[in-house]
């Protein structure tokens, strides 16, 4: 069986979907609907809970990308930031 993430990894990784729940509910009263954002959010941290069930060498780095795509195109969330906070 492939182990679990490491526990202070899954608590950053379930910080940030915690965030992107959060902000997606709040950006759905926004006029024009933010969709662009919406769904690079969601590209970035969709594959977050697959990655926290079969954690293997490389997780970490994967998870760091996704995130820093993101941040390349939206200065706000700073899920980079976000996570790295978290795991303290």
């Amino acid at each position: 069986m492939t182990p679990l993430a490491p526990e202070h990894i899954v608590r950053g990784g379930l910080h940030l979907l915690f965030v992107a729940a959060c902000a997606t509910r709040n950006a759905t009263i926004a006029e024009p609907l933010p969709r662009a954002r919406l769904n690079a959010l969601w590209e970035a941290v969709h594959e977050i809970p697959a990655l926290l069930a079969r954690w293997r060498d490389g997780a970490e780095t994967e998870l760091l990308r996704y995130l820093d795509e993101y941040d390349d195109q939206f200065d706000d969330l700073h899920l980079r930031a976000t996570y790295e906070q978290a795991l303290r």
